[in-house]
Formats: structure tokens, sequence, C-alpha cells
């Protein structure tokens, strides 16, 4: 395994590891992810094919949080659809907080700018992925009002999942 990959897990299994340790979750779908997110890098072949505009499509899972160091994450949905040459994006954290976004794909990286509203407030930033595999994507975000850099790790929800949000709890 990679250094990106390897070091993909390790954040994204602490995220999770924390959240196991959080008597407010079901510790059982939080263990499924961890091991779920083991076997795509244990599958994963080496992605030196591109991705395009329409094979990123889907819905991911993600676990992110405000810097790599920080001791909780947070979880959600990460939707990309591709539609009039732009890449747009609609982010659930943590089952209520909805953010959207729009950018573009260049050599396996994606950049989204984002907005959200919190308290009548807007709030707006930039995240850039890597495509570590197909499936599999690693990224750092800030907002424009802040010097703090965030991270946030997705895997991509198979087809077969028809309801990507109840998958993980939201609703």
């Amino acid at each position: 395994m990679d250094a990106k990959k390897s070091k993909w897990l390790s954040i994204s299994s602490s995220f999770l590891q924390a959240r196991i340790g959080a008597e407010t979750c079901d510790k059982n779908q939080f263990i499924e992810e961890l091991n779920l997110r083991r076997e795509a890098l244990t599958d994963a072949v080496d992605s030196s094919e591109k991705v395009t505009s329409e094979s990123l499509e889907g819905v991911y899972q993600v676990v992110g949080a405000n810097s790599e160091n920080s001791e909780q994450g947070y979880f959600g949905m990460l939707s990309l659809s591709y539609d009039d040459n732009k890449i747009h994006a609609t982010w659930m954290i943590e089952g209520q907080d909805v953010q959207t976004g729009f950018g573009l794909l260049t050599e396996n990286m994606l950049s989204l700018h984002f907005v959200y509203h919190r308290e009548d407030i807007e709030y707006k930033g930039l995240v850039t992925y890597e495509f570590l595999s197909d499936t599999m994507i690693y990224g750092n975000w800030i907002e424009e009002d802040t010097d703090e850099i965030g991270v946030e790790l997705g895997r991509k929800l198979p087809i077969k999942k028809t309801d990507p949000l109840s998958f993980f709890g939201l609703y």
C-alpha cells in the first residue's frame, strides 16, 4: 500500500475510532464503515487511470475534521454530479448541515467552491480532493474567514445502495 493510501486509512480510522468510542452512536455502523474502508484500500488498484467527470458521479460517505490533528471528526455524505460543464456537489454533514458547491476536475484533482448558511451567516470555502482510486478521495478544505485547514476523506458508495442517506443513519 502506498504512503497516500496508508495516510488516508490512518486518518480515516482515527476519526471512526473516536466515533466508535462515543456513547451516542451506533458502534456497529462505524465498525462496519471502518472495515469497508480497509477493504476498499486492499482491493484498490493504483489510480494511474484518469477519473472523468462522468465516472466521479455518485454518493460518497465522508469523514473529516477541522484539522488533521483533530481528536474527533464529523461524518456525512457528499453527492457529486456533472452537468453544464461543471461538477456540482452537495454535502449533508451530521444529518443536518447542507452545503452546496461547484467546481472542476483536472488530472484526478477535484476543486470545489462551497457555501453554506448557519444562523443567517453565509460561509464560503474551497476544497480540493485527490482521487487515490476511483472510489477513494482525500481532500483539504479552507473557509474564507479562517486560516485553519480541514481534512476530508471519502469512500464512494456502491451503486446498489438505493438510499445512501439511510445507509449511514441520516434518516
